[in-house]
């Protein structure tokens, strides 16, 4: 704005001087000269109105640069205070998840150590219940020899007695309903002969160590006891023993062979 003001104070004073000349050279009055000094002097005025009018409004203009500029570095200041929160709030959900994570691991581990030492207690408890049914087969089977009646419940059995046996699945202890009709006989004849016994006998095949196969026998017998029970023959009135694979009826090493010996025989 400065340069401008001298320029155009250098026009005028230049443009004056000419006019000086012209006037001095057609021989102007004083008067006409005068004039001219006093229309200089005016626009010099205007000029000079006109300047700081436009220092104000640079100076206008400044301020309000400084006032953009003093938001702006507000705006900027929030945004990196927006920017840290985000990254602290990222930083704390990523440590909870690696929480998450590590709970999950421990709940895992935890689950599979409890798993595993179930397991081992239904091993022990499975061995345990094997032992115990081959000492009470063992007792049983002392008791018939002393007595020389192995196998012998009752003294008279009444003709008709039912001969079939309940046969099982490999490894299984669960009644198949297709040997439901067999339990019912045999119920049906305990019922009518309310004096006498019978005791069950659990038998596998040759599969399966002997103290395996002793437990299995006895849950086979303990298994068709229940079913006689649910059919109204008193408890006191049945006994099990297991024979476990000591007691086979087929001799082979074949799937005939030990599905004929997997088996609950019924002795009256």
């Amino acid at each position: 704005m400065t340069f401008l003001f001298k320029l155009t104070k250098s026009v005028l004073i230049g443009f004056a001087a000419l006019t000086l000349v012209a006037c001095q050279t057609t021989n102007k009055s004083a008067e006409t000269v005068e004039e001219f000094s006093d229309n200089f002097e005016y626009i010099e005025a205007a000029a000079q109105a006109e300047q700081e009018q436009l220092q104000q409004e640079l100076e206008q203009a400044q301020k309000d640069q400084e006032k953009l500029q003093s938001e702006a570095e507000q705006l900027q200041a929030e945004a990196d205070k927006a920017r840290e929160a985000q990254a602290l709030a990222e930083e704390r959900a990523l440590a909870e998840e690696q929480a998450r994570a590590a709970a999950e691991e421990r709940a895992l581990k935890e689950a599979e150590a409890r798993a595993k030492a179930q397991a081992e207690a239904d091993a022990l408890k499975a061995e345990a219940d094997a032992l115990k049914a081959e000492a009470d087969a063992l007792k049983a089977e002392a008791e018939a020899a002393a007595s020389g009646e192995a196998g012998v419940v009752n003294d008279v059995v009444p003709l008709g007695t039912p001969t079939d046996s309940v046969y099982f699945d490999f490894d299984k202890s669960f009644i198949v309903p297709k040997f439901d009709d067999v339990i019912t006989s045999h119920a049906e004849y305990l019922r009518a002969n309310p004096d006498l016994n019978v005791e069950i006998q659990g038998n596998c095949d040759e599969r399966g160590s002997r103290e395996y196969n002793i437990g299995l026998g006895n849950r086979r017998a303990l298994a068709v006891k229940a079913a006689l029970e649910i059919l109204g023959i008193e408890g006191g009135r049945i006994t099990i023993t297991s024979f476990g694979s000591e007691k086979p009826v087929a001799m082979g090493h074949d799937e005939s062979s030990w599905q004929q010996n997997r088996r609950a025989d019924f002795a009256y």
